[in-house]
């Protein structure tokens, strides 16, 4: 039967063999760094200091100073902060922000006219019977650049401000501004459709600044889409879900006068076309040179 035997002990000849050349304070810390070694085709161990509590990384004598040199490097290395991604790989477009003012100057210039004249509101209101009924096409446009008060207003131009600047980096304001516009009425067309015959009112850029969310969420899903293939799946849809939690956050409210369904819409109409839009830019993109 055969039985097991400890190894004889260390003479002192093989003792002076290996010499120190690093310590640390985990034996998984001492196993990484001797990796290193071994990758430089040297030999080395792992020594505990039972007093210390440390673990010692030893070697041969000839070759340590070259191990040490490389230790030395090989933690630098892990020390040094990773390079960040520039801005501009993955939002290569100027923000737009003449078009930016120009939405925020419409904005107040409407308003102040529905302050002087209150009829506007009538005018141009998404409502879903004159839509369908009488054909008053210019209403899902129109309602874009009304508002109940300036706290509606104010908050539209807070938050349509920080979403149409990233839809300006990501695609390009020549691209993302007439999106945003088309997909905010498509919205409120939407909206007026679901509630059409009942009687519908609303007003407030709202529905754009929600599709434009939904532009940024649809144009991520592409970008990470045409990436896939070093993505893990739930990686390609984090886009998404990133949109969803903000269309939760910013989107609902108990308010009864704030319209929800047309957030969603705006949302819904904005992730289609971003979607569409991201895939044929990757499509129409030329070829990256061998």
């Amino acid at each position: 039967m055969p039985t097991r035997t400890e190894p004889p002990p260390e003479t002192e000849t093989e003792a002076s063999h290996w010499v120190e050349v690093a310590e640390f304070d985990s034996l998984d810390q001492a196993y990484d760094h001797g990796l290193v070694i071994l990758a430089m085709g040297e030999a080395c161990k792992v020594e505990r200091d039972a007093e210390r509590g440390t673990f010692a990384l030893q070697a041969e004598p000839q070759p340590a100073p070259k191990i040490e040199r490389e230790l030395a490097a090989y933690a630098e290395e892990l020390s040094a902060p990773a390079p960040a991604r520039p801005f501009a790989d993955w939002a290569p477009h100027d923000a737009g922000w003449p078009w930016i003012y120009t939405w925020i100057a419409a904005l107040l210039a409407s308003f102040y006219m529905q302050v002087q004249h209150p009829t506007w509101s009538d005018w141009g209101a998404s409502s879903a019977i004159p839509l369908f009924r009488d054909a008053q096409w210019w209403r899902p446009f129109t309602a874009l650049f009304l508002h109940a008060d300036l706290i509606h207003l104010g908050g539209n131009l807070l938050f349509g401000v920080f979403f149409t600047y990233f839809v300006g980096r990501s695609m390009g304001a020549a691209r993302g501004w007439p999106l945003i516009i088309l997909c905010g009425a498509a919205g409120n067309a939407l909206t007026d459709w679901i509630h059409y015959p009942d009687a519908f009112v609303s007003i407030g850029a709202s529905t754009a600044v929600f599709a434009a969310l939904g532009l940024l969420s649809g144009s991520g899903v592409a970008e990470c889409w045409h990436k896939r293939p070093k993505l893990p799946l739930a990686r390609v849809f984090a886009p998404l879900l990133a949109g969803f939690v903000l269309l939760g956050m910013l989107g609902s409210s108990n308010d009864p006068r704030t319209d929800v369904l047309g957030h969603a819409c705006g949302f819904l109409v904005g992730t289609i076309a971003g979607t569409i839009s991201g895939f044929y830019q990757h499509a129409s993109a030329p070829a990256a040179a061998p």
